[in-house]
């Protein structure tokens, strides 16, 4: 009995210990840092005006009149990427100019070094340096007409650029002036004069800078000259074109006078003497 009282006793505290023992906590969700998300990109929608636009897709359509479809020329985009393939074909140009001279002198230095025992008489020296005129000559030639192709192709880049704030760059107007310099110089030394005349008028109205110098009228002075004087040996212009040449040409060879020497400089005078005698014969009627 006594036994029966013990054990008892000490499942009632061993019962009592039990249930006095603090219940266990649930264990915390580890703090995870927020994924980071990425800004949703706002997905282009189309307008009602695209989407009526669409309607009249046509991979074959070619626009019989493309002042509309040709507005894209007005862009940044358009005017840059011309700017750089005409500087490309300038540079070009130049370069075959460059290498031309350079092989010019080269063989000008040669020749000037070189022994010609075989030449006893002085003809046979003449002949000699008229062939090395010949030789180099062509080689003037044939590298101004190949430059002068690089040169019309950077003109054509820069007459479609369209974009005013853009032809108002100064990079734009060096690069113009540069193009038409070079391309005049060329065409002149060819022999071409009449064709200098679109480009050097062009040239004076670039920036009032470039109206300033003294050669765009002493070519202009030449190139019109040349087809008066052409005019009036050949008889296939009018009166009326033969006196347009001769003020056009008196007009420039003055301004290149007052340029170079001023107004009140015996050479000016000198100039605008002959002018005045030019332009009093010219409206002087036929006996």
């Amino acid at each position: 009995m006594k036994k029966l009282l013990i054990s008892a006793a000490l499942l009632a505290v061993s019962v009592t210990l039990l249930f006095a023992q603090p219940a266990k906590q649930p264990a915390a969700p580890a703090k995870t840092e927020p994924a980071k998300t990425e800004p949703k990109k706002e997905e282009k929608k189309d307008t009602p005006a695209d989407e009526r636009e669409a309607k009249w897709y046509n991979p074959d359509y070619r626009p019989y009149v493309a002042s509309f479809d040709e507005l894209y020329k007005l862009g940044d985009d358009f005017a840059n990427n011309k700017f750089r393939l005409a500087l490309s074909n300038y540079q070009t140009g130049r370069s075959i100019l460059d290498k031309m001279r350079e092989e010019v002198q080269r063989n000008k230095e040669e020749w000037a070094d070189a022994k010609y025992l075989n030449e006893k008489w002085y003809w046979q020296t003449i002949d000699r340096k008229m062939r090395e005129e010949r030789i180099l000559q062509e080689k003037k030639n044939k590298a101004k007409i190949k430059a002068v192709t690089y040169f019309t192709r950077a003109i054509n880049h820069l007459d479609e650029i369209q974009n005013r704030a853009f032809r108002e760059k100064q990079e734009m107007k060096e690069l113009t002036a540069a193009v038409y310099r070079d391309w005049i110089i060329a065409q002149y030394d060819l022999g071409n004069l009449p064709q200098t005349i679109d480009l050097l008028e062009r040239y004076l109205k670039i920036d009032p800078v470039y109206e300033q110098e003294i050669s765009p009228h002493k070519y202009l002075a030449s190139a019109y000259g040349f087809k008066e004087a052409v005019a009036e040996k050949y008889g296939k212009a009018t009166e009326a074109e033969i006196i347009f040449y001769k003020k056009n040409k008196n007009k420039h060879l003055l301004r290149a006078a007052e340029l170079k020497y001023k107004k009140d400089s015996p050479e000016y005078e000198h100039i605008l003497e002959l002018v005045n005698r030019d332009e009093i014969i010219a409206t002087k009627p036929a006996p």
